[in-house]
């Protein structure tokens, strides 16, 4: 999946995650993870290899995710004092690990166990400028990534600047996700995503569906004046 797709996904996980103590923050820690991965991996995979399809790297195996538990618990021991909960170290290793399943990182088993099967496997030869190109132009990551700014907007608590237009938004990404799941069960090219993948086409449409819900969801609890309701 590309970056909004990720971003996305954490933001959701996040959101509730958060519900019980109501502390936004582990949203924002879970969208952090989603992206670490690839925030570490695709500079270094272009930087060792010259094409970012040596992008699942060190950051899409099992055993830096155990790193990062280990970090997070190592850190959270030391400064207990002062960081009494782990909810944002378990969030940020919740959306660590979300990364690796959404990308279906079992696929990929001399990646993801890594150093057990041996050295990393060669990456696709992909130039930098269409990779992002791909990107930019993939309709399913302006829908994610448009869902991913509203929900950002409602982290705030008050004032929400698109109450108008998330029943728009939710129905969209319904209907994009419905779509995506077609195209996902006959195996066909969707032009949403721009693969035929059937395994990348219903994550996506999961994602997307997940984003419909929570808007849904949010616009339930904002008040007729745009202010959300209290807790």
């Amino acid at each position: 999946m590309y970056v909004m797709c990720h971003l996305l996904s954490g933001l959701l996980l996040g959101i509730l995650l958060s519900l019980p103590s109501g502390d936004r923050r582990l949203a924002l820690a879970c969208t952090l993870g989603a992206v670490l991965p690839d925030m570490v991996d695709k500079p270094l995979g272009l930087l060792i290899s010259g094409t970012v399809g040596y992008g699942r790297i060190y950051s899409h195996s099992l055993a830096m995710w155990l790193v990062l538990i280990g970090v997070c618990v190592a850190y959270w021991a030391f400064s207990r004092r002062t960081t009494r909960s782990p909810g944002l170290f378990i969030a940020l290793g919740l959306g660590f690990f979300l990364h690796q399943a959404l990308d279906a990182m079992w696929l990929q088993p001399a990646t993801w166990f890594w150093p057990l099967l041996g050295p990393f496997p060669p990456g696709e030869e992909i130039a930098l400028i269409p990779y992002i190109l791909a990107d930019l132009l993939q309709p399913a990551e302006w829908l994610a990534g448009t869902a991913f700014l509203f929900l950002l907007a409602g982290l705030r608590g008050d004032v929400h600047p698109g109450v108008k237009i998330s029943a728009g938004l939710s129905v969209l990404l319904g209907f994009s996700a419905f779509w995506l799941i077609l195209c996902a069960a006959g195996g066909s090219l969707c032009p949403l995503t721009g693969w035929d993948s059937r395994g990348d086409n219903l994550v996506v449409a999961l994602v997307l569906l997940g984003g419909a819900i929570c808007i849904d969801w949010e616009r339930g609890r904002v008040m007729p004046g745009g202010r959300l309701d209290p807790p």
